[in-house]
């Protein structure tokens, strides 16, 4: 048996030698290329996320190591056969489970996964393959990312010159190892072609393929040898088992025709004995020679026609080989007309290519010329909008804020922008003058005097109350009864007044209560209105309204005085920092000209 070989380049040579070891000869011949899938930025961070990643195929494993994004540690591995397990292993170094069976089936029954409810789970594979697992997956409650990393095109448009090669080869049978490869052989409009391949038997990898196979292109199931797996040897040894089954049925069909030609002969002998003595009486002897003449015949006759059917398949081999060399003189000869015919369009295209580069780049050049034109207006003209900006900012912190601080920032800023331009050096000199003036001018203290009202004023909460302590009733020493028995008038009066006592008390104290006691309510309103006074002092601070200010800083200190214990320490020490407050300068300071606005506005026209 012959044998063609059809899985992708580089991948049928072990297959060959194996079969080759069998004295089983095989013809390679790719029907399907490799291409690798570009992958995006946000389909390798799927990598990074991955609990579970499965691999369909050995050139998943292969196409994935080339984008050199490692799996978590903490990510298992699955292969959907041995052979794909052994590429992680020797690829990834990552061991990795796989079924007995050898397809998705058998995959999805491993009990890991199972169990895969919440998980994410990363499908490396072929474009436009299989979906059954991510659809298992998913409908187990997985969270399934499939990555792309490669897709099968057919080598060649249509399969016909593929099917005349293989038919002047005497290919018997077609190895194909996945439903592309089945579509790309079949890819033809030949009826001859199709009846060919209709008696070709069919060694697929898997029982999915053929059912593809049976079902799409009408190949009888006898046609058809399901591999015990999808490896090298497994193919193999399913091509040397089918190949001796056949050997076996070849043996015993010309054991049967030996035998009955056998048979004829000894009844032809018989009845020519039978027939030769009712006629004349032989002797024994004469009748012995000539049993062995005919079996000396017999035997001659099988030789010959042995040896005629060796020369037969012989001529057919050469004539074969003739036709296949005539056509292969054809091809030669028409791929060197088409080369010498590519050659004199490639001289004639290639004075014009010339020319329209020089003209492009020409263009190119003038476009650029007058990019770089418009793009160094646009900047002049932004640094003049930004300059305008940052002097006119300057002069409101200057004169409406008198923040002196922000505005050096902000004209360092502007010497920083003008550095780069042309005709700056009166604007520089003006902008180097105005930093040196307010570095040199008193700093306001607005800012801090507005922070330690706010200190103030969040101590307000905690600070104690002055409340009055009800005195502990004095009992009179005319409560007491006597002894005496003179005394019954007087202890009469004393039980007496005991007695009213329990429906009226009056209770005197040794020292006068003046202030009223004050309630929480009471309490409350108190510190809102200190809280009050501090606020009125922040606003009157920042707006520059010094009576304001001062009038507030003096409703807090009478406030603090009044209902507050100056006696706690935290009220005292409120009490120093007013009074430290209420001699605080807040006037504004004399208004300061910048050189630095005419300047600009002299640069700028």
């Amino acid at each position: 048996m012959k044998v063609a070989l059809t899985r992708p380049v580089g991948k049928s040579e072990p297959l060959s030698g194996l079969l080759s070891q069998q004295q089983i000869s095989s013809v390679i011949c790719p029907v399907l290329r490799l291409n690798e899938v570009a992958v995006s930025d946000a389909a390798q961070a799927m990598i990074h996320e991955a609990e579970l990643a499965i691999f369909v195929s050995p050139d998943a494993v292969r196409y994935f190591s080339q984008l050199a994004v490692p799996l978590a540690g903490h990510c298992a591995a699955f292969a959907v056969g041995e052979g794909t397990a052994d590429a992680i292993q020797q690829t990834l170094n990552i061991k990795a489970k796989y079924p007995k069976q050898p397809d998705s089936e058998g995959l999805l029954a491993l009990r890991q996964l199972s169990s895969v409810e919440g998980k994410r789970v990363l499908l490396v594979k072929g474009k436009s393959g299989r979906p059954v697992i991510a659809q298992t997956l998913k409908a187990r409650g997985a969270i399934v990312d499939s990555l792309a990393v490669y897709e099968r095109t057919a080598v060649k448009d249509t399969s016909d010159s593929w099917l005349d090669h293989w038919r002047s080869q005497q290919i018997e049978g077609i190895v194909i190892t996945s439903n592309s490869a089945a579509d790309a052989i079949f890819n033809t409009q030949s009826s001859a072609s199709k009846d060919w391949l209709a008696q070709r038997t069919f060694f697929v990898v898997s029982q999915r393929i053929a059912e593809h196979v049976q079902q799409s292109y009408n190949i009888e199931q006898s046609q058809i040898v399901v591999c015990h797996g999808p490896d090298n040897r497994a193919i193999a040894g399913s091509i040397i088992d089918y190949t001796r089954q056949q050997g076996r049925k070849m043996t015993q069909s010309e054991s049967q025709t030996k035998h009955t030609n056998t048979q004829q002969t000894q009844r032809a002998v018989e009845q020519t004995v039978a027939s030769h003595q009712a006629k004349t009486r032989v002797s024994k002897v004469a009748l012995l020679a000539l049993l062995v003449a005919l079996g000396s015949g017999t035997g001659a006759g099988y030789v010959y026609l042995q040896q005629q059917q060796q020369l037969q398949q012989t001529l057919l081999a050469n004539q074969a080989i003739s036709a296949e060399n005539q056509l292969l003189s054809t091809q030669l000869n028409g791929a060197k007309s088409q080369l010498q015919r590519v050659e004199k369009v490639l001289d004639s295209l290639q004075g014009d290519v010339t020319k329209r580069l020089a003209e492009q780049q020409q263009n190119v050049d003038t476009q650029l010329m007058q990019t770089l034109a418009k793009a160094q207006q646009q900047v002049s003209g932004a640094v003049a909008s930004e300059a305008l900006y940052l002097q006119r900012l300057a002069t409101f912190k200057v004169a409406a804020e008198q923040d002196y601080l922000g505005a050096v920032a902000i004209l360092e800023r502007l010497l920083e922008s003008l550095a780069s331009e042309s005709n700056t050096a009166v604007v520089k000199q003006a902008i180097a003058t105005d930093i040196a003036t307010l570095k040199a001018l008193p700093k306001p203290q607005t800012e801090s005097l507005y922070f330690e009202l706010h200190g103030l004023l969040s101590q307000v909460d905690v600070l104690t109350i002055k409340t009055k302590q009800i005195p502990q009733t004095s009992v009179s020493e005319d409560a007491v009864l006597s002894q005496q028995v003179d005394d019954w008038k007087a202890n009469l009066q004393r039980s007496w007044q005991r007695l009213v006592d329990d429906f009226i008390t009056i209770r005197h104290h040794d020292e006068v209560i003046i202030d009223p006691l004050l309630d929480k309510n009471e309490q409350l309103l108190i510190r809102a209105q200190l809280r009050a006074y501090l606020t009125q002092a922040q606003t009157a601070l920042m707006d520059q309204q010094a009576g304001i200010y001062f009038s507030a800083l003096d409703g807090a200190a009478e406030t603090l005085a009044r209902y507050f214990d100056t006696q706690h320490p935290s009220v005292n020490a409120m009490q120093q920092a007013l009074h430290k407050l209420s001699r605080s300068e807040v006037q504004r300071q004399d208004s300061v000209e910048l050189a630095t606005p005419a300047a600009v506005k002299g640069w700028l026209k």
